[in-house]
């Protein structure tokens, strides 16, 4: 192994590590933070014991959750994962020590490691996904099918990549429907008829607030109370109704609220794609996250000007990160939504430290 990646490496994992047993137990007693904010501990027990029901969230997570048996031995995996991400950002970037170091120091994948969330699992699964979409159309469809068992807001990706490869990509989207199929017909059986092919997610709540524009879409903040009520005012009609009926009640609210006013709309669209990027929920160091979140996407710009011009495989690294942040626009954004793209950003970001202007596409092989 080349040694300047082994440094990488080691030193990313020690720092994801320090956080874990050092860092974090010192923030959370300063800070009310939650390491398990969405459940998934409470989850895993309904998996190991064999009561797994759960349409809300894809199956990926719960179930390494639940495999692993404690939080701090999710925590550890986490940060095995992370490192792992590293290394595959060196591949994808063509090598690049830059890019792997670039990911290693990366602030907001140290301080996830700590937390019980999904966003490091599927910044794994997005990189190996990304790598194998360069010749390997149907291994790429089913690691494509783990990641939207991760998380569902990429099933629309392939709709984008058949742009790019009219000719081969069917192949990714046929492995991919493959692979989701199974937990869809689950789905079909535990909710008795509805379909759906992964999990709500929670989307069509999530969409609501994010698009309520009385508050501006926030979350946290003055206008907290306003969406809660408006969420349950909602809740209260649907009762009697299933999951899933209610998750695409919401949805439907959401779109009432762009059609009746589609100038905010439009307006809270672009205010989102800013907080995909540089806004957390609690809006907790505001200035240090945008300070290194324009480091980071200064590179990036940087990076892809000495690329140009773009192969295809470049351009589709662009369209995923663009598709992402868009999903997110649409819906709710937050920063930590943007990690799971940012392995990529820091791959095309590495181009900035070369030392002459690239013409082609090296760091991405297989471009035509």
């Amino acid at each position: 192994m080349n040694q300047q990646l082994l440094l990488c490496l080691i030193s990313a994992f020690i720092l994801r590590l320090a956080f874990v047993w050092v860092g974090f137990p010192v923030v959370e007693e300063r800070l009310p933070l939650r390491a398990d904010g969405d459940g998934y501990w409470a989850l895993a027990q309904t998996i190991r014991a064999g009561q797994y029901t759960d349409v809300e969230r894809g199956p990926v997570y719960p179930v390494l959750v639940a495999v692993a048996g404690s939080p701090l031995a999710v925590k550890w995996v986490q940060v095995l994962l992370d490192v792992a991400t590293c290394a595959l950002v060196y591949r994808l970037s063509g090598n690049s020590v830059w890019a792997a170091w670039l990911y290693a120091l990366y602030p907001f994948a140290i301080w996830r490691v700590a937390f019980l969330n999904k966003e490091i699992v599927l910044a794994f699964l997005v990189t190996v996904y990304v790598l194998w979409q360069r010749d390997r159309w149907l291994g790429a469809g089913a690691w494509l099918g783990l990641v939207n068992l991760c998380k569902p807001s990429f099933l629309l990706w392939p709709v984008v990549l058949l742009a790019f490869f009219p000719r081969r990509a069917w192949l990714t989207v046929a492995a991919m429907a493959a692979v989701i199929a199974p937990w869809t017909v689950r789905n079909f059986r535990v909710t008795g008829g509805e379909f759906l092919p992964v999990a709500t997610e929670r989307g069509g709540v999530t969409t609501f607030v994010g698009n309520f524009q009385p508050t501006l879409g926030l979350w946290e903040g003055p206008g907290k109370s306003d969406w809660l009520a408006a969420v349950r005012r909602i809740e209260e009609e649907q009762a009697g109704r299933s999951v899933v009926q209610r998750d695409r009640r919401f949805y439907r609210a959401a779109w009432e609220q762009v059609r009746e006013n589609p100038l905010e709309a439009l307006e809270l669209f672009g205010r989102k794609c800013g907080r995909f990027w540089f806004q957390s929920a609690a809006r907790r160091e505001q200035f240090a996250s945008t300070l290194i979140q324009t480091a980071y996407l200064g590179l990036l710009g940087i990076g892809l000007w000495r690329r140009w011009p773009w192969g295809r495989q470049t351009g589709m690294c662009v369209a995923l990160v663009g598709y992402v942040m868009f999903v997110h626009a649409a819906s709710y954004a937050d920063l930590r939504f943007s990690l799971p793209v940012m392995p990529v950003v820091c791959a095309l970001a590495a181009n900035a430290f070369s030392r002459s202007q690239s013409k082609r596409d090296p760091a991405l092989p297989g471009n035509e």
